[in-house]
């Protein structure tokens, strides 16, 4: 038999690898994948996330069944991409420090399960039914798979071979689709091929042409150069809008901001609309070819009863008048919004109507972004969803307390922030947005915390048949004492270390931490006759870090581990850090702002105080929670800054216990 390999030496730090694992999504719409394959090994691509009727994802063993077929070996690259070798030969087995490998008859080194999602990769090996015999590479059938889609920005490696695919329609042109970025197609005689594609019948990487047909729901690997032209290549033209890291056009909860006329009436009122703007860049250079950019809508269907529910009205504006009309657009035929040619950008209006006045708050309805290509087209989904904050929220959907038990992945955009330029200061939408990232664990009592840096570990055992448990530890000093859950390559075991670098906790100056001689001088210093009396105000007093000029030489360096926050994660309810507990940043902390490792003079800052705030409101998925997030800050300007935006968590594991 033969056989040929790829071997990519690819090292991703972990806490890259967690977020592309983790990217938290607060989406509900589906759609259906159409997934040919050949009898052999097939390089396929998914657009959508399989999950049962909880929301949790499905494993590899569930979503690739067929009754035509036998699916027999499933292997995922471990993260996005990872370091990984393919080989044709069934019995060979996969470099189990770059894939997670699921067989129907499982041998040593199978994984039991793999969570299959959107937007990632995988090796799948078709056999025929009843031990039958089939030609390697004839075809075998279509499988169906429904699951939940999201706008999908990729993140590629440069310098590095990627198992990545594209949506696409028609028969577009490797040329046409990687025009601008980049990446070589055709090169040299005798150089590697910058992407190659798998042969079914001989289980061998081939070189792709620039002439080839780029086949939808197929994975290549493609060899990104530090060349390359952004951080991952999903066709000639760029698209970007308000919130497109969270995967979902959300245009929050109205009731609206912009009064729009409609042309077929004009006597009719102004209606009210949420107005939002899409933004497509064409990123080939001069001489390239004009690319057609159009938006059609997919779900819900015109005859559903909700198809009406959320409206999406283009607009455009009143000639030589500071007011907006709507246009008359086709959504379901498509709405051809730009016609781009080499390195032109154009941006769009839309407003969304929120037509619903009964039932609960959230809906949210599925469209589809598509870019003419040489032969075809490239497209990506864009889910677009609102609130009417007239109606109560689906609580119905959030878990039981219970369930919370353990580490939720959050993102954070804020949108809008204190103008200390404007008269009165007042909260205002920002030019751009920022994404923050929060983890907040919950134990089995309920109690939230914030945990910037922890790592995933589980309890040793000495029996395969004795399951281990999983373990968050937040105190390194425990890790010895416990087994890390990813398996390397040279038999070793790792932890996952799941960390943020947008919140910091305080110093901890509790006097119960002091050594025996600090405590001491603070009792000295506060009048305190015995050193045992020393209580947490003494400690604050004696240091006066907001007077000091240079860095008390008793300060200790330590700081906590995590920080309660009060309050519950539930629909309709919230988090804070509490008006009597925010997150204090002193004049010395390793994070201060003011601060200057190198400079003499900016040794010590100012004070800083962070407080945040988040509410809860739909729950489109059992396993997301969506909300706002507001934040204070103080020490950072003379009067404290606001900032505000939406918020999506995910949980990531059902640990309930911090060590």
């Amino acid at each position: 038999m033969t056989f040929s390999f790829l071997r990519l030496a690819i090292c991703i730090p972990v806490r890259v690898i967690l977020f592309l694992f983790f990217v938290p999504t607060a989406l509900a719409v589906s759609t259906t994948q159409s997934l040919p394959l050949r009898y052999g090994w097939n390089a396929v691509w998914l657009e959508v996330s399989p999950v049962d009727v909880d929301g949790q994802a499905l494993t590899a063993d569930v979503v690739f069944q067929s009754n035509e077929f036998v699916i027999d070996r499933v292997a995922s690259p471990i993260g996005q991409i990872g370091t990984a070798e393919f080989t044709s030969d069934p019995e060979s087995t996969f470099n189990q420090g770059g894939w997670d490998v699921w067989a129907a008859t499982p041998q040593s080194g199978e994984t039991a399960s793999i969570a299959v999602r959107a937007n990632h990769a995988y090796l799948v090996h078709v056999s025929p039914n009843g031990g039958a015999v089939a030609e390697g590479g004839a075809a075998a059938g279509v499988l169906g798979i429904e699951g939940e889609v999201v706008f999908y920005k990729p993140s590629w490696t440069k310098g590095e071979y990627n198992l990545v695919g594209f949506g696409v329609e028609g028969a577009p042109t490797f040329a046409s689709l990687m025009a601008g970025s980049g990446i070589t197609i055709d090169g040299l005689l005798g150089a590697a091929a910058n992407v190659q594609k798998l042969n079914p019948a001989t289980g061998a990487w081939e070189p792709v042409k620039g002439t080839d047909v780029v086949q939808s729901s197929q994975a290549y690997w493609i060899n990104a150069p530090y060349t390359m032209v952004g951080n991952g290549w999903s066709g000639p033209v760029e698209t970007d809008f308000s919130g497109a890291v969270s995967g979902a056009w959300n245009f929050g909860s109205g009731p609206g901001s912009l009064a729009v006329i409609n042309p077929a009436d004009l006597a009719a009122d102004p209606v009210l609309l949420t107005p939002g703007e899409l933004t497509f860049s064409n990123l080939e250079g001069s001489g390239g070819a004009a690319h057609q950019i159009s938006i059609a809508r997919l779900a819900p269907v015109g005859t559903d009863p909700g198809a009406n529910d959320l409206q999406l009205w283009a607009l455009e504006p009143v000639p030589q008048e500071l007011r907006w009309q709507v246009q008359n657009v086709d959504w379901f035929a498509g709405w051809q919004v730009a016609s781009l040619t080499a390195g032109g950008s154009r941006s769009i209006t839309v407003g969304v109507k929120r037509n619903w006045s009964s039932g609960l708050n959230f809906r949210e309805h599925l469209y589809r972004v598509s870019t003419s290509l040489t032969g075809g087209s490239v497209y990506r989904y864009l889910p677009v969803s609102a609130l009417n904050a007239d109606l109560p929220a689906d609580a119905s959907a959030t878990p039981p307390a219970n369930t919370f038990t353990g580490l939720w992945f959050g993102q954070i955009i804020l949108n809008s922030v204190t103008s200390l330029g404007t008269a009165g200061s007042p909260v205002q939408a920002t030019a751009s947005e920022l994404p923050l990232q929060i983890f907040i664990h919950v134990d089995a009592a309920g109690q939230a915390r914030l945990v910037p840096r922890s790592i995933l570990m589980q309890t040793k055992t000495a029996s395969p048949d004795i399951a281990p448990t999983q373990v968050l530890v937040v105190d390194e000093t425990r890790l010895p004492y416990l087994d890390g859950i990813q398996q390397r390559s040279d038999g070793s075991r790792a932890g996952l270390r799941l960390e943020t670098v947008t919140f910091d906790l305080p110093r901890d100056l509790s006097a119960a931490h002091l050594s025996a001689s600090l405590r001491s001088k603070v009792a000295t210093a506060q009048g305190v006759a015995d050193p045992a009396d020393v209580n947490d105000e003494n400690v604050l007093a004696y240091f006066e870090l907001a007077t000091r000029t240079s860095r008390p030489p008793d300060l200790p360096e330590t700081y906590h581990l995590f920080w309660p926050l009060e309050g519950q994660l539930g629909v309709g309810k919230s988090v804070s850090t509490g008006s009597s507990s925010p997150l204090m940043l002193d004049a010395f902390h390793r994070s201060n702002p003011f601060r200057h490792v190198f400079h003499p003079q900016h040794g010590v800052g100012y004070s800083i105080t962070r407080s945040f705030a988040i509410s809860f409101d739909a729950a489109p998925d059992p396993t997301i929670l969506t909300g706002t997030y507001q934040e204070t800050t103080g020490g950072l300007a003379r009067q404290a800054i606001v900032s505000k935006g939406s918020i999506s968590l995910r949980r990531i594991t059902t640990a309930d216990i911090l060590q």
